[in-house]
């Protein structure tokens, strides 16, 4: 039983292990969310298939060529030809083998040895005296007794002689001498002889059988062919001076008959030797570089056009459509795919995941429309123009807006956004162009243009941006160059760096096109919009002004204090300050039901009761919306009016409630005194929400000193804090007190103690004047009621 419950144990354990996997590849990925990936990989891929295969015409030599064919990229290939003829070169040079016989040579002396030591031993036997002469019947008596046991090797019309000499050591070694001397100059069969001549002008490697080494023959002259070398023995009858002419004609006639070719040629180990020297030799390459025209409309083809037609067509081969939509396809939902975990991982809010992965799939497939397009408009400029500045194709890739992707992105989500497409842009450039170097100078020229347009304090930040991707691609221009390690000739290099800097403007342009399309589509509030919101003359604000000025001036000292705060804990200090001039766009409508508007101290709150008022203070964020869309501001902007309140109490208004009730005994909702919210969502939204809160406090203090404006700071924002109204928002701690320090500072200096001016009363000046200013205003209110 307990050998069954761990085997339980460990299958649920496997199970839950392949679950965990399970979710962790899905990653709260939807079927919606999995049908749209699919969908925009698929049309990517569809972009990018087939693009740059270039179709090569099966010419003939002596055709005449009906297109102009550039080398879409550098490239090397093999000149089958050349190859060739190297290693035929290489197979004649290498020497032929030959066989030398050392083995026949020691063996046929070693019989002539031991058949001198053999006749020797006889005489000795038979106590032959060494001069004495012999009587003839005693010679042909040892002549007999010789023959069989010297005539193997000795033949028999020798050995009277030899018995002469008694078999002398001194013959002997002569005649070893003069055999060893004519054989080891190598003897030759008379029908090789031919075939040596000619292998001695190549040369002629020798392999000795005894010794079994290789050596060079380098005195071929002492090499004869058998008749020359049984010539050559005959020269060698002086050697015998003591002995008469008819000896020595025997004697070389013994050694001419033993005379045999000992040097041999050997056709397998002379072809496996050539063969090898011929593998030995590397192919020749011929280097051709990227935009060179191989061949012009009207030319006549020639062998060198057409292996270079060959070489590009077996580099540019076409595949199946279907394998390259497969390949580009897997790249392509790879790429998305780990987009989605990035985001998954560094995003809380799901929406937030689906709506910016959305943004940067329809951006890259844009951009890549486009790529397609002028890709396609370069290739014909290229090919059907005779102006000289379009002569290479390649170099006019320089002008395609590849940064324009990432510009977008950044100016939309963000920078960290922004590098992730560049990457996956230049990531897709290369795949698209087949070229490791064009994805380089993409993925340069993106970061060019998302770093110069991360922040915008102008107008003129997208331009200066153009001209920052400009300067960059310069820069990527002369790196491909330098790589390539083509001839920098001035025309050309100058031309590709024209090319690549107008191609930084052009990807600023592109940018500025479709940014308000993006902006409207995906609801998306820019800097660039921002700061035209950010104009005081706006018509919306100017309105703001006359009718509602302490409104006005209350979103000045709003938007000055959030604004500090923001570039304190890095948030977006514009939309801060931006949200701030619109946050109370409402009260507008109704100026007079809001204290800061309220002149001479009436107050029409006191005639109206805590629910009514309740009513008329919250209306102003519902009026506030509409005059927004009315203004046509953007969503961003917009969600800050509600959440500037978020669903705070209106205090005031509660208590006073509070106090009718003990008198009225009626029962309260505090509910009933909130703003409809939402709570702030942002960083950007709390920091406005507390800004508000501050400034509006700030001026009830009647003698501001710093601890006071401390204190009430700190009270403020912790009750804030306490009411829960920062729960929806990613403020941190650290952050919150990094804008109670920047709140401090501000309205520190703002309330700052002055000197009174000597002999000036303006106290009692402003008493008096306020309590007339009141009577008569008393007085016309009275009468209109």
């Amino acid at each position: 039983m307990p050998a069954v419950a761990k085997i339980g144990k460990r299958e649920r354990n496997g199970h839950s292990l392949l679950r965990d996997i399970y979710w962790n590849l899905r990653s709260h990925l939807t079927w919606r969310d999995l049908l749209i990936g699919f969908g925009a990989a698929s049309i990517l891929s569809i972009l990018l298939l087939g693009s740059h295969y270039q179709s090569i015409p099966d010419y003939k030599i002596g055709d005449i060529a009906r297109e102009t064919i550039r080398a879409p990229q550098d490239m090397v290939y093999q000149d089958r030809t050349a190859t060739a003829l190297e290693r035929e070169i290489a197979r004649e040079r290498t020497p032929a083998v030959y066989d030398f016989d050392g083995v026949l040579t020691a063996r046929i002396e070693s019989d002539i040895k031991q058949a001198f030591d053999m006749g020797r031993n006889f005489l000795a036997e038979n106590q032959v005296p060494p001069k004495t002469p012999l009587s003839s019947e005693r010679k042909a008596e040892l002549l007999n007794a010789l023959e069989p046991i010297v005539g193997r090797a000795l033949p028999s019309s020798i050995l009277p002689l030899l018995l002469d000499q008694r078999f002398s050591t001194l013959l002997e070694g002569r005649l070893i001498r003069i055999f060893d001397t004519v054989m080891r100059g190598c003897i030759v069969d008379n029908q090789g002889w031919s075939q040596f001549l000619r292998d001695e002008r190549r040369g002629i490697l020798i392999r000795d059988n005894a010794t079994r080494q290789e050596r060079n023959l380098s005195e071929a002259y002492l090499t004869r062919n058998h008749v020359a070398a049984r010539d050559y023995l005959k020269q060698f009858s002086i050697e015998f001076p003591d002995l008469s002419q008819r000896d020595r004609t025997q004697l070389i006639g013994f050694l001419t008959g033993l005379l045999v070719p000992n040097l041999m040629y050997n056709p397998a180990e002379t072809e496996r030797s050539r063969e090898a020297a011929a593998n030995l030799v590397p192919p020749v390459e011929i280097h051709i570089e990227q935009g060179k025209t191989i061949l012009r409309r009207g030319e006549v083809v020639t062998p060198a056009a057409l292996a270079e037609l060959s070489a590009l067509r077996n580099l540019r081969r076409p595949r199946l459509v279907l394998g390259q939509f497969a390949g580009f396809f897997l790249f392509v939902a790879g790429f998305f795919y780990g987009l989605w975990r990035y985001l998954v991982y560094y995003e809380g809010r799901r929406s937030k995941i689906r709506h910016r992965m959305l943004l940067i799939l329809l951006v890259t497939l844009v951009v890549f429309t486009l790529i397609r397009l002028l890709t396609a408009l370069v290739d014909i400029l290229g090919e059907q123009l005779a102006i000289e500045a379009f002569r290479g194709p390649y170099q006019l890739y320089y002008l395609i807006p590849f940064a324009a992707a990432a510009i977008l992105v950044t100016l939309l989500v963000g920078i960290n956004l922004g590098m992730i497409t560049s990457m996956l842009v230049a990531a897709l450039a290369g795949l698209f162009y087949g070229d490791i170097y064009i994805a380089a100078y993409a993925m340069l020229g993106s970061m060019g243009g998302m770093y110069g347009v991360r922040q915008y304090k102008e107008r003129a930040a997208v331009l200066k941006a153009g001209l920052t991707v400009g300067l960059v691609n310069i820069v990527g221009v002369l790196g491909i160059w330098l790589l390539r390690q083509a001839p920098m000739s001035l025309h050309p290099t100058l031309l590709a760096m024209v090319y690549g800097f107008l191609g930084g403007p052009f990807a600023a342009a592109v940018a500025s096109m479709l940014l308000p399309t993006l902006e409207s589509l995906f609801r998306i509030t820019t800097d660039i919009r921002l700061l035209e919101l950010s104009n005081l003359n706006a018509p919306m604000l100017r309105r703001l002004a006359v009718e509602a000025p302490g409104t006005y001036h209350h979103s000045l000292m709003v938007a000055t204090l959030g604004e500090a705060a923001a570039e304190a804990v890095g948030a977006n200090s514009l939309i801060v300050r931006v949200g701030a001039y619109y946050h109370d766009l409402g009260k507008v409508l109704k100026p007079e039901y809001f204290t800061e508007n309220q002149a001479f101290g009436i107050n029409k709150h006191e005639a109206l009761s805590p629910n009514m008022s309740c009513l008329v203070i919250a209306s102003h964020v519902k009026d506030g919306l509409e005059l927004a869309k009315e203004a046509g501001l953007a969503e961003g902007i917009r969600d800050l009016i509600p959440q500037h309140h978020g669903t705070r109490i209106m205090t005031y208004f509660y208590r006073k409630a509070l106090d009718s009730m003990n008198e009225k005994s009626q029962e309260i909702d505090e509910e009933d005194f909130r703003y409809p919210g939402p709570k702030p969502q942002s960083k950007e939204a709390a920091i406005l929400m507390m800004a508000d809160s501050v400034e509006a406090a700030s001026r009830t203090l009647s003698d501001p000193s710093p601890a006071q404006i401390g204190g009430m700071i700190d009270r403020l924002i912790d009750s804030i804090l306490e009411d829960n109204q920062c729960d929806e928002c990613d403020i941190t701690f650290r952050e919150i007190r990094l804008v109670k320090e920047s709140f401090f500072k501000i309205l520190s200096g703002l309330y700052h103690r002055r000197l009174d001016y000597p002999g000036y009363d303006f106290k009692s000046v402003a008493e008096k004047s306020d309590r007339n200013l009141v009577a008569n205003s008393s007085s016309k209110h009275a009468k209109a009621v």
